[in-house]
């Protein structure tokens, strides 16, 4: 897949997360994987979270600040065991999630994922998808909603494969832009450029300043 293309296609990236983290997010002009969270608080104790499914909000707690883990409801670990392969379990493929920030490359997909935290009042960032990749050259795509294992009936109810790479570079993506469901990162990814905050996917998104 060509780069340019892309950014041409989508020249805006979304990302979703929690009010108590947003400001820390544009103080620190930096996004962290939940893995890199866990490895920045220092504590040993946190790093069994990397390997189990998240069935609510988690807390962090980095320098005197709390930083909230999103929950991993959509992950039905029964429909997830289907679909792995390069003989992955479950944990393997939970901690490959959580070594990566998460951005939707459209209006329709981030408000698919906007509806299921609702009711929490999240925050949502529009990026520049020229910035974002231009900082962030270990830039990764995926084609599907890999944390929503949902079952396909063309699949004899199971989801799509999963495992090593679910997760490919532009060089490596042979499907066409359109057909990019997830722009990720592992570890971070840094901030640059003028970008905008909303409540909600259909409002008004406001200048950082």
């Amino acid at each position: 897949m060509e780069i340019e293309k892309f950014i041409a296609l989508r020249p805006y990236l979304y990302h979703l997360t929690c009010k108590e983290n947003a400001e820390k997010i544009i103080a620190g002009h930096r996004l962290y994987s939940a893995n890199e969270l866990i490895r920045l608080s220092g504590k040993k104790e946190n790093h069994a979270i990397s390997r189990k499914r998240r069935t609510k909000s988690t807390p962090i707690l980095i320098g005197g600040e709390t930083f909230f883990l999103r929950d991993q409801l959509p992950i039905s670990e029964v429909n997830l065991a289907k679909c792995l392969t390069d003989n992955w379990t479950i944990s393997d493929f939970l901690n490959h999630l959580n070594d990566r920030v998460f951005m939707w490359p459209t209006v329709l997909r981030l408000t698919s994922h906007f509806k299921t935290y609702e009711s929490e009042k999240p925050v949502i960032f529009r990026f520049s998808t020229a910035d974002i990749l231009a900082a962030n050259p270990h830039v990764k795509f995926c084609r599907l909603n890999s944390g929503a294992t949902r079952s396909n009936s063309y699949l004899n109810g199971a989801p799509p494969e999963r495992g090593p790479r679910s997760f490919l570079s532009a060089s490596e993506f042979d499907w066409v832009p359109s057909q990019v469901a997830e722009v990720t990162f592992e570890k971070s990814c840094v901030i640059t450029g003028s970008y905008r905050y909303g409540a909600r996917p259909d409002g008004r998104f406001r200048q950082v300043q």
